[in-house]
């Protein structure tokens, strides 16, 4: 009986501690950054592994609070399980890959610290954080968006006005892009913020802001393949 009303009382313990993290950190929105492959390659220190993919990927998933402070690792009483990755190898390394290394075992660092930093203030837990960002990544094609209103992945510059357009009128609704430079100065268009509102359900307009876009961002392509959306 004893032993019974253990179980009972630490059952209830746990629960009680899901409870407190789910509600200890709200947020308003949801920010998905997609990230261009060969920017980031360009503007990084230690450079990229021989192949990289030619459409865009998953940068981070950033739940948000507005006129707050930051929310980034929030206490947690979680931690990536191997499983949820195992379960999901194939989108993980199409979507959401370390562009660092092809090899899936050490990719696993980069989703279990994109976990700890920004799926730690998300109010779900890990499988559900894994599966919706890569859910929400495979709903548009950004590189078609781009292509379809001219903006071709070409090494040439382009307004940053044209480009939050482009995103508006596909979308329905503003993004934030964001320029990063190489060591000589060139300004690259490196990523695409899109918004979502709190329940992970509608699209929210960003701030339709360029950040560090002073100069019109080169959008460039190294010639790797694979050059198509995956399906």
């Amino acid at each position: 009986m004893k032993s019974e009303l253990l179980f009972v009382f630490l059952f209830l313990g746990i629960l009680n501690c899901e409870a407190q993290y789910f509600n200890a950190n709200p947020y308003d929105y949801l920010q998905l950054a997609l990230r261009w492959p060969n920017s980031y390659c360009l503007t990084h220190e230690g450079g990229c592994r021989e192949i990289v993919p030619q459409y865009f990927t998953i940068s981070y998933l950033h739940p948000m609070r507005r006129g707050g402070p930051d929310l980034q690792n929030c206490p947690s009483p979680f931690n990536m399980p191997n499983s949820t990755m195992e379960t999901n190898k194939n989108d993980l390394l199409k979507y959401w890959p370390d562009l660092r290394t092809d090899n899936f075992i050490e990719s696993k660092s980069l989703w279990r610290d994109q976990w700890r930093k920004f799926g730690s203030c998300y109010s779900m837990m890990p499988d559900d954080y894994i599966v919706y960002a890569l859910n929400s990544r495979k709903r548009n094609d950004l590189k078609k968006i781009l292509t379809s209103a001219g903006i071709v992945a070409s090494g040439n510059p382009y307004p940053t006005r044209r480009i939050l357009q482009a995103f508006r009128k596909a979308l329905g609704v503003n993004v934030d892009i964001v320029c990063e430079p190489d060591r000589s100065g060139n300004v690259y268009l490196a990523e695409v913020h899109q918004c979502v509102d709190a329940a992970g359900t509608t699209a929210i307009d960003c701030d339709n802001k360029a950040r560090g876009c002073d100069d019109d961002p080169i959008f460039p392509y190294m010639g790797f393949q694979p050059d198509k959306d995956p399906k």
